[in-house]
């Protein structure tokens, strides 16, 4: 079995992102605007905290697994060590999974609301380092 290019758990994870998405939304549908179901006591009324939170982590799900897939292609092009792409795919990964994730534990369980600057900052390592092989490929567009 050939070993995964660089990127590639990036791709992985990014489409399921993008259907975990469309996953929650469903759910989350299910007790909005008048939906089948009535609301969970835990979510509260349209405007709480854990409601709103819980709507982040499912979109969060989208904006994140599209950063991801956009991610993975700029990093096989891009002017960086072995070493910096790896921590780039890594971090976004991580931060990919764990930020929608969290966002929704913080819903039902408030005091998780103080990590969600842990996967944040891990995507944010990532962009900061794609952002950087961006710059020092000097706008070459076959890189």
């Amino acid at each position: 079995m050939p070993t995964p290019t660089i990127g590639h758990c990036n791709r992985v994870i990014g489409w399921g992102s993008l259907s975990t998405g469309v996953l929650t939304g469903l759910i989350l549908g299910l007790w909005s605007f008048d939906g089948p179901l009535s609301t969970p006591a835990w979510l509260g009324e349209y405007g709480d905290t854990a409601r709103r939170l819980a709507r982040l982590g499912h979109i969060a799900f989208f904006g994140l697994g599209i950063l991801n897939l956009f991610l993975a292609r700029e990093l096989l092009r891009l002017p960086l060590s072995a070493r910096a792409r790896r921590i780039a795919a890594v971090t976004m990964n991580f931060g990919n999974i764990g930020l929608p994730l969290t966002l929704f534990l913080a819903a039902a369980y408030p005091p998780a609301k103080y990590v969600l600057s842990i996967p944040a900052s891990s995507v944010l390592v990532a962009l900061v380092i794609t952002f950087l092989g961006v710059v020092r490929s000097g706008g070459d567009a076959n890189r």
